[in-house]
């Protein structure tokens, strides 16, 4: 059986280069799909919250003219109450919380 020719230095190398390049190719490709991976993420956020506000916007109609302050204290008022945070906890304990 013949033995295989052992690669020159030089080919050694060149194939070294090349995996190299492959290497920051992979990293690079890495890099755009993390980006791509965070604005979904974002956009995914603020459709939520546009759609969130929506809703609280139509059940208090009179939150269109308060500050974000007074919005603010109105929600914590109201998730605050026993019902809230009853309804809360057992939406917690049904495993509903994700």
């Amino acid at each position: 059986m013949t033995k295989p020719r052992e690669k020159t230095r030089e080919e050694l190398t060149a194939e070294i280069e090349d995996s190299k390049k492959k290497i920051q190719q992979y990293e690079n490709r890495e890099k755009v799909l993390r980006q791509k991976l965070t604005q979904e993420e974002r956009r995914t956020r603020s459709h939520r919250l546009i759609v969130r506000g929506a809703v609280f916007e139509s059940i208090v109609p009179e939150a269109k003219t308060m500050t974000d302050e007074e919005a603010a204290a109105l929600l914590r008022l109201a998730l605050t109450s026993e019902p809230a945070r009853e309804y809360l906890k057992k939406r917690a304990e049904d495993g509903n919380a994700g």
